[in-house]
């Protein structure tokens, strides 16, 4: 009984380890930690500031990161005084749009946790609710299927990046005061978490 008890309690962590983090190669999200654990995040007061990251994990190459690419569209209420930073220079002309360039001599450092940028905003009221949605930049040349990178030491060395929730309006990947957090893994992922708690 007793080594029944310890099996199911390893099975049980294992799941929650691969709870949100993303364990497949060349994924992006947004998430409210460093980790790229946290997709849903609840405020306690008005105007309460917060902070989300757009994270890319496990990347498939050790030089880092020259450019990348996404798509990145906000819905429900308006956060107050909302701004994006980022590493680079942002050549597309939309909000919503990220075409950043930085180079090959100072890329963006890989760790299995890659922060391209960072957004901050104040939310106005505990019930105003915000989503997060990821997807490729409409009409663009070299990702026209999904956002993507360009690696560190080559920037025509490029990479397409699969988000981990799914991509574009459908799909929420993080939210701010969901009544029910709804950030769901795509059935890839999941599959792949599963065959991670074999190898």
């Amino acid at each position: 009984m007793k080594s029944m008890m310890i099996t199911l309690a390893v099975l049980f962590f294992a799941f929650n380890a691969f709870a949100i983090q993303d364990p497949d190669p060349d994924t992006i999200g947004m998430y409210f930690d460093l980790d790229a654990n946290i997709v849903c995040w609840n405020t306690a007061g008005p105007f309460e500031a917060v902070t989300a990251y757009l994270i890319a994990t496990n990347l498939s190459v050790d030089s880092g990161v020259s450019g990348w690419e996404a798509y990145i569209q906000l819905s429900g209420d308006a956060p107050l005084a909302a701004n994006w930073s980022l590493i680079g220079l942002d050549v597309d002309p939309s909000p919503e749009g990220f075409q950043v360039g930085i180079g090959v001599i100072l890329p963006i450092e890989p760790l299995p946790a890659t922060v391209l940028a960072t957004w901050t905003g104040f939310i106005g009221d505990p019930s105003d609710q915000i989503s997060f949605h990821i997807s490729g930049i409409p009409g663009s040349a070299s990702f026209p299927d999904s956002p993507g990178y360009a690696a560190g030491d080559n920037a025509g060395d490029l990479r397409p990046l699969r988000v981990s929730a799914g991509s574009g309006l459908g799909f929420t990947a993080a939210m701010i005061n969901a009544v029910e957090c709804q950030v769901v893994a795509n059935e890839d992922l999941t599959f792949s978490r599963v065959k991670a708690l074999y190898r």
